[in-house]
């Protein structure tokens, strides 16, 4: 019999944990086993597939490509089978399904909830769960489709073959700044202007930083030593005002905060353009639900002045 049909639940379980521990001890304790009963189990399990799972060391165990493969497949399905029940046990409250959404913060103001708003109003029983973070802790749940997308900026990111990327807009940075900033209305700046300023900026290898990085090379300027890192918009712009501090941002995020009165763009001139885009895993299903995301967040880039000279083609994954 073909091993696949006798594979259970509970034995996902032990070879996304071991791929996590990298030990049976720690393992078999993990999930109320005994070692001999572990080490038994993976040893039948390798016999049968024919290939090797975990390299034996004194250390522990070393997952083989095999081993890899197998884990992440396991993550995959265990993923799955929850976001399975959970969504069944919402659909018997009432709901019409569910979306788990990662958005980074170019995203956060704006686009996303304009597209929430559109989305709602359109299926108002269905339920949503949105997580905030930076692109490199959203990229493995939307791999282990515990999310079914992310929405992101992207800069010459290299695309996993294993998702695929749909551009919703293209976008130039801009220097934001509090309204009480020594810069701010001040008019034709230039980058050797900003030496000296406090900044607050994304974490390194974000797609912001590293445009804000060129555009000061682009300006024959070294980057300046960034004070602060933080991701959240709300502290960000908060200690931005305490602190005076220069941040750069997406020119859309900008907007909202700046018809807010909370912050304003300085006069400076970017060259530097990135790209928005809803990211989701190549193999996920294509529901009716997640088809009605996907258009409410075009309509919402749409409605918000986003013209067709700006919609670029499907990015190609890395190679």
């Amino acid at each position: 019999m073909d091993w696949t049909r006798r594979l259970r639940i509970r034995q996902l379980e032990v070879l996304s944990s071991l791929a996590e521990t990298c030990n049976l001890s720690h393992t078999a304790d993990r999930l109320c086993m005994t070692q001999p009963a572990l080490s038994k189990w993976l040893a039948e399990l390798e016999a049968e597939l024919g290939v090797t799972l975990f390299e034996r060391h004194s250390r522990g165990l070393v997952p083989t490509r095999f081993g890899t493969a197998m884990a992440e497949h396991a993550r995959i399905m265990l993923a799955e089978v929850e976001r399975t029940h959970q969504t069944i046990a919402l659909m018997a409250e009432g709901a019409d399904g569910q979306l788990a959404i990662g958005v980074t913060a170019t995203v956060s103001t704006g686009l996303l909830p304009d597209s929430v708003a559109l989305l709602t109003a359109r299926r108002p029983e269905t339920r949503l769960c949105i997580t905030e973070s930076t692109l490199d802790q959203l990229l493995p749940p939307l791999l282990e489709r515990r999310l079914d997308f992310v929405v992101t900026r992207l800069e010459g990111d290299a695309i996993d073959d294993r998702l695929r990327c749909t551009p919703l807009y293209s976008e130039r940075i801009a220097v934001a700044a509090p309204p009480s900033h020594p810069l701010a209305g001040r008019r034709g700046l230039r980058w050797a202007d900003l030496e000296g300023c406090g900044w607050i900026v994304p974490p390194k290898g974000n797609p912001l930083r590293r445009e804000l990085d060129a555009e000061f090379a682009l300006a024959g300027l070294p980057a300046p030593r960034y004070r602060m890192e933080a991701v959240g918009m709300a502290m960000l712009v908060a200690l931005m005002q305490r602190a005076q501090l220069l941040t750069a941002l997406s020119r859309r995020v900008l907007d909202h905060f700046q018809a807010s009165g909370q912050l304003v763009a300085l006069d400076l001139p970017t060259r530097r353009q990135g790209t928005v885009g809803l990211l989701r895993h190549r193999d996920a299903p294509d529901t009716a639900l997640s088809r009605a995301f996907s258009e409410a967040l075009r309509d919402a880039a749409d409605g918000a002045g986003v013209t067709s000279r700006n919609r670029i083609e499907e990015l190609p994954p890395s190679k």
